[in-house]
Parts: C-alpha cells; sequence; structure tokens
C-alpha cells in the first residue's frame, strides 16, 4: 500500500486521498475489530491497480497485506484457497510445487487476487472466464464483524454476487480457486494488416487457447500474440522474487517508451511514425514459458486505461470506429489499443454476465489528460451496450449500471441487507449502488 504522508494514492498515481485511519490487522480477529471500530467508510485497496477511486475513502483504509499465502489445496477437486491479498506474482510460486496453475490469468500480475476477483478481471480465451468465474468459495468479514463462508451450496446468493462486489459486501479474507495441472504455454507474436487481420479474426480467436492484439491507432498493421499449450522444454522456473523485481524495474525499452511519451503530446507530427515504429519493435521473439511465467507481461510506465466489455459479435466494428474517431480528431496517445475475448458467466456484476464478449482496453500515459481520448471512446461504447470493467476509467449512472446488468436491483437489495448503514461504500460507489 503506497502511503506518503499520510495520502495514499493508486498505482498511476491518478487517485488519491487522505483517510483518517489505517489499519493493518493480523487475523480475522483484529479484521473483525478494525471493520466494527471504524469511523467513516472502510476501503481495502490491495495494491492500488484500479484506475477508478473505488478505494478513496476519509475514513478507514485497511491494509491486508498479512492476508498472505496459500492456505488449503485439494488435488482431487482441483481447488485451492489462497489469502486474498496474495499478489498474483506470488501465485504460481504457491502452486506450481503441488502441481497445479490457475486457468487463466491476465497481461499484469501486480494485484492482489482479492483484487482481481472483486473487479471482475481477466485474461483472454474465447473460452475462457475471468478470475471471479473461476472462483470456487471464498470466506467474507461482514460489516457486523461475521465471518461467513460462501459457495453454491452455503450462502448461494451471496456467493452469485460477492465474486465481483469491490468490496462492497464485506472483506474477503480467503479466496477457493478452479485450479488446474500445471502447464506450459508457447508464445508467438506476428504482425497483421489490419484488413487481413479483421478477415481472419473469429479463425484466430478460434484456433488459439489465447488471442489477443494491439492496435497502435495510427498506424496500418497490429502486433498479434497468441498463447498455446505445449510439451515443449521451458528454462528453470522463475523465483517468486524474480517475478514481483520484474515488474518494478525498467529496461531500456521501457525508458526509451516512457521517454517518447513525455514528448509525443509536443509532436503531434510524430504520431503515425512513432506509431509504426512501436508497432515493428513490439513483436518478441518465440519463448515458451510455465503459464503463470509468461501470461503476464512487465508494465513498468504508468498509465491510466479504460476498458469496455462489449458483445463478441460488435468487438470489430467498435474497434474500427474507435480508431476512425481517433484519426479523425487526431486524439494524441502513444499506447495501443488492446482486444481481447471473454466467456459468457454467471457471476452477478460481472462485464460478462450471460455473455460472450470482446474486450477493448485503451490507455494513456499517466501524465496525459485522459478526457478526450475516454470520453470519445466511451461514448462509441455506450452505442453498444459495453459494460465498464469496474477498476478502470467509467462514467456509467446508477441507472446505466441499472439497464445493462439484469442483477444489478437484486445486488443493491442483497447489499443493504448485508451493510444496512453503508460502511463499504465511498463515495464513487454509493453514486452507483446505493
Amino acid at each position: 500500500m503506497k502511503i506518503v504522508g499520510g495520502t495514499w494514492s493508486n498505482w498511476s498515481g491518478g487517485v488519491s486521498c487522505k483517510p483518517r485511519e489505517i489499519v493493518a490487522p493480523k487475523d480475522e480477529v483484529e479484521l473483525a475489530v478494525a471493520v466494527r471500530k471504524a469511523e467513516g467508510r472502510v476501503r481495502v485497496p490491495g495494491s492500488g491497480h484500479s484506475f477508478t477511486p473505488l478505494n478513496a475513502t476519509d475514513g478507514t483504509l485497511v491494509d491486508l497485506s498479512a492476508f498472505n499465502g496459500l492456505k488449503g489445496c485439494d488435488p482431487e477437486r482441483q481447488l485451492a484457497t489462497v489469502a486474498a491479498a496474495t499478489p498474483l506474482w506470488g501465485m504460481g510460486s504457491l502452486l506450481h510445487p503441488l502441481g497445479f496453475a490457475l486457468k487463466n490469468m491476465g497481461d499484469i500480475d501486480r494485484q492482489t487476487l482479492g483484487g482481481v476477483v472483486g473487479t471482475g478481471t481477466h485474461g483472454t480465451g474465447r473460452t475462457l472466464g475471468s478470475f471471479s468465474a473461476d472462483v470456487a468459495s471464498f470466506r467474507l468479514l461482514l460489516a457486523n464483524g461475521e465471518i461467513i463462508h460462501c459457495s453454491p451450496e452455503e450462502n448461494a446468493e451471496i456467493y452469485a454476487a460477492g465474486r465481483t462486489s469491490m468490496g462492497m459486501l464485506g472483506v474477503m479474507t480467503e479466496i477457493e480457486m478452479n485450479v488446474r495441472p500445471a502447464y506450459k504455454l508457447v508464445e508467438k507474436h506476428f504482425i497483421h494488416p489490419i484488413d487481413e487481420l479483421f478477415r481472419q479474426l473469429n479463425g484466430l480467436v478460434e484456433a488459439n487457447r489465447h488471442f489477443e492484439f494491439f492496435w497502435f491507432p495510427y498506424a496500418d498493421a497490429a502486433v498479434c500474440k497468441s498463447l498455446n499449450e505445449t510439451d515443449a522444454n521451458a528454462p528453470m522456473r522463475h523465483s517468486a522474487k524474480t517475478l514481483q523485481a520484474r515488474g518494478e524495474h525498467r529496461t531500456a525499452d521501457e525508458y526509451a517508451f516512457a521517454a517518447i511519451n513525455e514528448v509525443l503530446p509536443y509532436m503531434p507530427f510524430m504520431l503515425g511514425p512513432v506509431h509504426r515504429l512501436f508497432s515493428s519493435l513490439m513483436p518478441g521473439k518465440e519463448r515458451v514459458r510455465w503459464s503463470h511465467e509468461i501470461f503476464p507481461s512487465p508494465r513498468t510506465v504508468r498509465f491510466n486505461e479504460m476498458e469496455y466489455a462489449v458483445p463478441y459479435e460488435n468487438g470489430p466494428d467498435i474497434l474500427r470506429e474507435i480508431v476512425e474517431m481517433i484519426r479523425k480528431r487526431r486524439i494524441n496517445t502513444g499506447f495501443p489499443i488492446e482486444y481481447r475475448t471473454v466467456a459468457a458467466d454467471d457471476v452477478w456484476l460481472s462485464p460478462f454476465y450471460g455473455r460472450e464478449s470482446a474486450t477493448i482496453a485503451v490507455h494513456q500515459y499517466h501524465r496525459v489528460d485522459t478526457t478526450e481520448l475516454f470520453e470519445a471512446c466511451e461514448a462509441i461504447f455506450k452505442r453498444y451496450g459495453g459494460r465498464p470493467h469496474w477498476g478502470k476509467r467509467h462514467t456509467r449512472s446508477a441507472a446505466e449500471v441499472a439497464e445493462l446488468y439484469p442483477k444489478c436491483e437484486p445486488f443493491r437489495v442483497l447489499r443493504r441487507k448485508l451493510d444496512p448503514e453503508g460502511k463499504f461504500l465511498n463515495d464513487h460507489l454509493r453514486g452507483i449502488f446505493q
């Protein structure tokens, strides 16, 4: 948790607050006492990797860093119970010695398990769900200090709602995940001209366990990435310490990327050449690694992000419209647009509830004003019924969310029942879910 001079800020620096109190409980008993006694709103920011003000509060911030590590494993049922504040970069080192791995991961591993579950964070793969969809059960500390177990058989309604709940129902302390036998992936990059890519897109998504692409909007080709299972040999496995360090220390290429993003707003005539250069340099060599090592990529250049989940069949048209708009308005950005796919699920507030989706993510360098790019993209997402990633920038209202999510009102009713005083609601969440 990043605290400087009593002020907390998120990873990008775009959200900050000055809490009245910061508590760091060592176990569930201390956590229960802290929540019951807390004055003002209680939020649990994890690693602070959300770009929205999910955890801004002038009340109490809870540092859950003591809730870390593997708590149990059921090899026969392929289930692993993990403390909620365990960082993703440490998950592989916990599961691999037991012969298991997560079914899927995203492309960043700086978050905690509780954070990615609570916000519906995801990877890519048309048959694969988000982190929330792979939750088998969880322990939840309620506003009154009571701890309950939630699963399809026990507190089933809370289980259905709580797997993506942004900390509004209580504090997750342990999460039981569906896992699978450990596996290796081969990563390949290739560049496709845009028109050719869209002609082949469905085939590429179907042919690969994981497929995504990155399109710098002033370039005419996209960088494609596939990951598929393999029996090929992999290098010696990285330690958790190495995986942690690789996401904290910039390479020379990353320093160059940051430097170009610093000056690009003052040199708009360079947008085309820079985007073509980035596209040509981005592909890496083919490589084989264990899944938890190869899913995430180091992201040391800070940014702010907006991402929407849209109906799968509308994804290509939406992306074309976004790029056309960016070019027409000459919007300045130094980052690519990222395109992924995610399976439908049954999690009440998941962006993928009942709908197979394509996700489209737009980024801006953390020192660049996001207003023009994000507002223009969000207007397009809205026209197609896009659902926002809860941890990324959006301006959806309470009425809009109720229209987008069939289970929104039942969620609100359940939230009021579990937390009638709104202890876990900050201003941002109250405006949507009161």
